[in-house]
């Protein structure tokens, strides 16, 4: 389900034209609902989207560069990353306190 149906409904097409423009231009693998989500989160996150106007969403899909989306992709990715999904919980532990079995510091000393 894609947020405000309405208005996506409307500039589907223009979403769809973005889309064959990056494929175009070797951004591959980014899809339509990406594309509306970036605009939806970046940059109409601050207005009333029953009040925008189609001439105005349909400017700001045509001037989107690819760069900003695929930025915003990879932020994306980053944040919701489980950096720790492979490690079981006694690993963490270790990697968070770690017990120094090491004598060669008291050595040194």
């Amino acid at each position: 389900m894609v947020e405000h149906e309405r208005l996506f409904s409307k500039v589907l097409p223009v979403l769809k034209s973005k889309l064959e423009e990056m494929n175009l231009n070797g951004y591959e693998g980014i899809t339509i609902e990406e594309i509306w989500n970036y605009c939806l989160q970046k940059k109409w996150r601050k207005k009333n989207l029953d009040e925008i106007r189609i001439h105005e969403a349909v400017s700001t899909i045509f001037s989107l560069k690819a760069s900003e989306i695929v930025n915003y992709l990879q932020i994306q990715q980053f944040q919701s990353t489980n950096w720790f999904s492979e490690v079981n919980q006694e690993e963490l532990r270790e990697l968070l306190n770690p017990v120094n079995n090491n004598n060669s510091d008291k050595e040194n000393v």
